[in-house]
């Protein structure tokens, strides 16, 4: 079991996402804001190149593609399943600033069977 947002859980994901093959257009780095959370905010970071994540990490990039920013509430429920990220984006609950397009795309590879394999996972190796 890892621990929500720490290094150690940013390195599940990368491990889990591993062979998840999206469009060529998912290509740069996009950062997540988590509000909110217990330590307060929190920031991961994901780089994709050529649709396959490349890199991960815990805290701010300089001058990510896109940023990502939403609530721990909202945050977990995606993980979880109970929050799809394209509903998140269109009620407004997600806020994007920078590159829209690459966030799409992002999304589009988030509603595939293989990423929600993938974020079912991760959820079943988190803990608080």
């Amino acid at each position: 079991m890892t621990v929500w947002l720490t290094p150690e859980w940013v390195d599940a994901v990368r491990s889990e996402a591993g062979g998840l093959e999206g469009p060529p257009t998912v290509s740069g780095t996009v950062q997540v804001d988590v509000t909110g959370t217990a330590d307060g905010d929190t920031v991961v970071h994901v780089t994709f190149d050529l649709g396959r994540l490349v890199a991960a990490g815990v805290g701010p990039v300089d001058e990510p593609d896109a940023v990502i920013s939403l609530s721990e509430e909202d945050a977990r429920a995606v993980l979880v399943g109970m929050l799809d990220p394209s509903v998140a984006f269109m009620r407004g609950t997600m806020k994007v600033t920078g590159d829209t397009g690459l966030v799409i795309d992002l999304l589009a590879l988030s509603a595939t069977d293989g990423a929600r394999a993938r974020r079912e996972r991760v959820a079943g190796l988190t803990m608080d």
